[in-house]
């Protein structure tokens, strides 16, 4: 369920952030969704516990996750819609920096538009189902 690269250059900490993240946002892991206890992850993914640990609590402190004395960690029934919105905002910055690259080799909003909507057509529609594209 839960991915790792441990030749990456991001921490493996962040890493498992990133799956728990994907994994809301796909709908995978559900609010109020249990999360593997630190030990059984950190023994599934081969990394040391306090790794686990770390972003176990990070999530917490972002309010994706929340951690129940004796019970574990659950997903947050507000996940979704923090996921939603922060999935929002990193795809705003990676269309920002496309828009300036774009800039540099002198593309205007027109060029822009028709490049975008010929890379949606080669994608399949982006991925989203019922998404209208004009």
């Amino acid at each position: 369920m839960i991915r790792v690269d441990t030749t990456s250059f991001v921490p493996i900490y962040e890493q498992i952030k990133t799956e728990i993240v994907r994994l809301v946002a796909a709908g995978v892991l559900k609010p109020d969704a249990p999360l593997p206890s630190i030990r059984d992850l950190a023994t599934e993914i081969l990394v040391n516990p306090n790794t686990v640990a770390r972003a176990y609590r990070e999530l917490e402190r972002e309010g994706l996750i929340s951690t129940r004395q004796g019970s574990g960690s659950f997903v947050s029934a507000d996940a979704r819609a923090d996921v939603d919105e922060e999935r929002k905002a990193h795809l705003g910055r990676i269309f920002d920096a496309s828009i300036a690259e774009a800039g540099t080799f002198g593309l205007g909003p027109e060029d822009i538009l028709k490049l975008f909507k010929e890379r949606l057509r080669v994608a399949g529609g982006g991925g989203r189902k019922g998404g209208r594209h004009e």
